[in-house]
């Protein structure tokens, strides 16, 4: 299955970049190459670095 990205509207294109961000920071994180995954937040603007640290979370538990 293959999704274009480029076909979604931009807020949503947006978050997916955001989702990606939190995944590799937990990756990061995990192979200590990162002290905190939740320190990259402040990469993300307003609505944008809630979602991350909502993401990272995710992540972190799955």
């Amino acid at each position: 299955m293959s999704h274009n990205l480029c076909a979604l509207p931009k807020e949503q294109q947006e978050r997916v970049e955001v989702e990606k961000a939190a995944a590799y920071a937990v990756w990061k994180e995990r192979n200590g190459h990162l002290a905190s995954a939740e320190s990259e937040a402040s990469q993300h603007k307003g609505e944008l670095g809630s979602y991350f640290l909502e993401q990272v979370g995710k992540y972190k538990r799955g």
